[in-house]
C-alpha cells in the first residue's frame, strides 16, 4: 500500500525521465535494427558469391568430364587403333582433323609407346608455341589416365588436359592428349548471365580474366582456405572468394569478383532513413511527454495528497475527491474502493493471524516428521537407482565385448585356413617359377634364333617384362600373405574378450592386438595427420589375468587417448599427436604408462573420471562407463590400481600397475 502511494506521489517527477528512457531505447532500437539491416545484407552477398564460386568449380568440373568423355569416344576408334599401329599420319589426319573441328578442341597429339609424336594439332594461336608437356606426354605414352594442366612457355596461358591410351587386342599401341585453353572466352562463358567477374591465375599471374582492368598490375587475391573479403581493383570495390582447380602436377586459382557499389548504396541509404525515423519519433515522443505531462500530474496531486493521509495516519476513512470522468477520476473512484478493501482484508488478516499461530503450533512438529521421513527413503531410491544403472550398464558392455569377440574369434578362424594355404603353396610357386625362368634361359642361351613364330610370341609376350615383373608379383604376394596372417593372429589374441579364465598371458601381445584392431583410426584422416605410436617394451614376465577384459581396457584407454588427439589438432594444440606406450616390472608387479600429447585433462575433473556416467563427451559418443569399468577391472578383478596423471594442455598420462602372480 505505501509503495502505490509512494509512486502516485513520484509520477510528476518520472514523467520526463521514463520520456527521456523511451527516446534512448528508441535510439538504440534503430541503431540495432540498421546493423542487422547491414549484416544482413552483408551475409547475402557472401551467399551470392559463395554459391556462385561452387557452380563455377562445378563447371569446371564438367568442362574435365567432357574432355574426359570425348578421349574416351577417340581412343576406342578403330580405325586410329590401325593408323597408330601403321603409324600412318595422313590416315590420322584424316581421323582426328574433323573430330577436332567437331568437339572443339585446341589440342590433339598422339604419340607411341616410346614417346614419339606421331600427330600433333593445335589451333592457330598455339601453332608456334612451346608447351611444357613432358609429364603428360611420358604419361601418355605409358598408356595411363591422367588429369591435368599444361603450360604455355613465355605465354600466359594454360591448357585443361586429358590423356588416355591407345590400345587394342594386341596391347599398347601409344597414347592420346586432347586439351582446350582455360581463356577470357571460357570464363566468359561460365560467368553469362551473371554480375560476376572470373579471374583465373597461377603462381600470382593472371592467365584468363573477364574483367579487362585486373590483367594489368598486380592484385593480392584472397586465400583459397578464407572466407570472401573485400578488394579494390581500379579504385572499385569488390567482394572476392577464391577457389582452387587441381590437376595430376598443378593446379589453378580462380578468384570470382561481386561488385559491392550496390551494397554501399544501399547501406547508405537505410543509414539516411533511419536517421530521418530517428528525427522523426524523437518529436513526436517530446510532444507526447508534455502533454502526458500536463494533462496527469495536476489531478493526481489531489490523489497523491490523501495517499499520504492514509498512509500516514493509517486511517481507511479517507475518501479521494472524484472531480472528473476521465482516466483520473476512474483512477480516484478505484483507489476509495481500494482503500476500503484493505480496511476489510486488514481485519479479515488479523482474525487469520490468530488461527493460524493456533495451527503453526501443531503443524511444524508433523512436517518435521515426515519431512525426515521422505529424506532417507529418496536417499535410499537415489542409491539403489544408482546400483541398476550401474549394473544395466556393465552387462550391456560385458555382453557386447563377449560378442564382439566371438565375432573376431569367428573371423580369424575362417580366414585362417585358407591363409595358410596359400602362404603355405607360394613358397613351392616360387621355387617352380625359379625353375621355368631358369630353363627359359638355357633355351635363350642355347638357341638364340628362334623360329619366326616362337620369336613373335616372345615379343607379343614381352618375356623380357614378364622375367623382370614376375618375382617382384610374387614377392609382393609372400608380403600381403604374411600381412595377413599378422592381422589373423592378432584377431585370435584379442578375441579373448569373451574368455573369463584367470591364466597366464603376454601383456605385450594384447597391446599389439589391440593397436591392430585401432589401427583405422591412427591412419592419416582427411582433418588431422597419422598419430604416431612409440613402444618402448621393457622385459616383463607373462602373469595370471583375464587376458580379455585387460584387452577391454587398453581398447578404451587408447580410444580415449586418440580422441584427445583429435580435439587437441583440431584446437591447434598439437601439431604432431603421439602416442608412448611403456612397460617395466617394478618389484612384483607389471607396470604399463600409456601417455598421450592431447589436450590433457583438467585437475577440477580428474578425481571423476573414474565416476560410472562421468564423461566429458558430446551426447552420443561417450556412456561414462569406459574408464570406470576400466577401473573396477584392474582393482577388483587384478588387484591393482589404474592412475591418471595430466597437466591441462600438456596431454595425459594412464599408469597400469597389476601384481606379478
Amino acid at each position: 500500500m505505501q509503495r502505490f502511494f509512494r509512486g502516485l506521489r513520484l509520477s510528476q517527477k518520472i514523467v520526463l525521465p521514463l520520456l527521456a528512457v523511451c527516446l534512448s531505447v528508441f535510439m538504440l532500437g534503430l541503431v540495432v535494427l540498421g546493423q542487422w539491416f547491414t549484416d544482413s545484407l552483408n551475409q547475402n552477398f557472401s551467399q551470392q558469391i559463395g554459391s556462385f564460386s561452387e557452380r563455377v568449380y562445378q563447371d569446371f568440373q564438367h568442362e574435365q568430364q567432357t574432355l574426359e568423355t570425348e578421349i574416351e569416344l577417340i581412343a576406342n576408334r578403330d580405325m586410329l587403333n590401325q593408323a597408330v599401329k601403321q603409324r600412318n599420319q595422313g590416315l590420322l589426319l584424316q581421323i582426328l582433323l574433323p573430330l577436332k573441328s567437331v568437339l572443339k578442341l585446341d589440342w590433339i597429339k598422339v604419340i607411341d609407346t616410346q614417346g614419339n609424336v606421331l600427330i600433333d594439332l593445335r589451333n592457330n594461336s598455339l601453332s608456334q608455341a612451346k608447351f611444357l608437356d613432358k609429364i603428360v606426354t611420358s604419361t601418355a605414352s605409358r598408356g595411363a589416365h591422367l588429369v591435368d594442366l599444361v603450360d604455355v612457355e613465355s605465354k600466359q596461358q594454360v591448357l585443361q588436359v586429358v590423356t588416355n591410351g591407345i590400345k587394342s587386342s594386341a596391347g599398347l599401341l601409344g597414347g592420346i592428349i586432347i586439351g582446350n585453353l582455360v581463356d577470357d572466352t571460357l570464363l566468359q562463358q561460365i560467368a553469362a548471365g551473371s554480375s560476376k567477374h572470373l579471374i583465373v591465375q597461377r603462381q600470382n599471374r593472371v592467365v584468363a580474366a573477364t574483367l579487362l582492368a585486373s590483367k594489368s598490375g598486380t592484385w593480392q587475391f584472397p586465400d583459397p582456405d578464407l572466407p570472401a573479403r573485400r578488394i579494390t581493383i581500379d579504385n572499385k570495390n569488390y567482394l572476392a572468394k577464391s577457389i582452387v582447380f587441381t590437376g595430376a602436377s598443378q593446379s589453378l586459382t580462380t578468384t570470382v569478383l561481386y561488385s559491392i557499389s550496390l551494397l554501399e548504396v544501399a547501406q547508405y541509404k537505410l543509414w539516411q532513413h533511419l536517421g530521418l525515423l530517428f528525427l522523426l519519433g524523437s518529436s513526436i515522443l517530446a510532444i507526447t511527454g508534455f502533454l502526458i505531462s500536463r494533462t496527469i500530474t495536476r489531478p493526481l496531486k489531489a490523489v497523491t495528497h490523501v495517499a499520504q493521509r492514509v498512509t500516514q495516519e493509517s486511517n481507511f476513512d479517507l475518501q479521494a475527491p472524484v472531480t472528473t470522468e476521465d482516466e483520473v477520476g476512474i483512477l480516484a473512484i478505484s483507489f476509495n474502493q481500494l482503500i476500503q478493501q484493505v480496511k476489510v482484508l486488514l481485519a479479515e488478516q488479523y482474525e487469520a493471524n490468530q488461527k493460524l499461530e493456533v495451527y503453526s503450533q501443531t503443524l511444524e512438529s508433523k512436517i518435521e516428521e515426515r519431512t525426515q521421513a521422505l529424506r532417507q527413503k529418496n536417499i535410499v531410491l537415489k542409491q539403489t537407482l544408482q546400483e541398476l544403472r550401474l549394473t544395466q550398464s556393465q552387462l550391456i558392455q560385458k555382453e557386447k565385448m563377449s560378442s564382439l569377440g566371438q565375432l573376431v574369434a569367428g573371423i580369424a578362424h575362417e580366414i585362417n585356413n585358407p591363409v595358410n594355404f596359400i602362404y603355405g603353396n607360394l613358397k613351392h610357386t616360387d621355387d617352380y617359377t625359379q625353375q621355368l625362368l631358369w630353363l627359359l634361359q638355357l633355351y635363350q642361351k642355347y638357341y638364340p634364333y628362334p623360329e619366326p613364330e616362337i620369336q613373335n610370341a616372345k615379343e607379343e609376350a614381352d618375356i623380357e617384362y614378364l622375367t623382370e615383373d614376375l618375382p617382384k608379383m610374387l614377392t609382393s604376394m609372400k608380403i600381403g600373405a604374411s600381412r595377413i596372417r599378422e592381422i589373423v593372429l592378432s584377431l585370435r589374441i584379442f578375441s579373448r574378450l569373451d574368455e573369463a579364465e584367470f591364466k597366464i598371458a603376454d601383456i605385450h601381445e594384447g597391446i599389439d592386438s589391440t593397436l591392430l584392431i585401432l589401427q583405422y583410426r591412427l591412419k592419416s584422416q582427411s582433418h588431422r595427420p597419422q598419430i604416431t605410436v612409440i613402444k618402448d617394451y621393457g622385459e616383463i614376465p607373462k602373469i595370471q589375468c583375464f587376458a580379455g577384459q585387460l584387452n577391454q581396457v587398453f581398447m578404451n584407454i587408447l580410444a580415449n587417448a586418440i580422441d584427445a588427439l583429435e580435439e587437441a589438432f583440431q584446437n591447434g594444440l598439437c601439431p604432431e599427436p603421439i602416442i608412448r606406450i611403456s612397460s617395466t616390472q617394478v618389484n612384483e608387479t607389471v607396470v604399463v604408462h600409456i601417455a598421450d600429447n592431447g589436450t590433457g585433462i583438467p585437475e577440477a575433473i580428474q578425481s571423476h573420471l573414474f565416476d560410472p556416467f562421468f564423461t566429458t563427451k558430446p551426447v552420443g559418443k561417450g556412456t561414462g562407463m569406459g574408464l570406470s569399468i576400466s577401473y573396477q577391472i584392474i582393482t577388483e578383478k587384478h588387484g591393482g590400481s589404474l592412475q591418471c596423471i595430466s597437466l591441462p594442455e600438456q596431454g595425459a598420462e594412464f599408469v597400469i600397475t597389476i601384481p606379478i602372480r
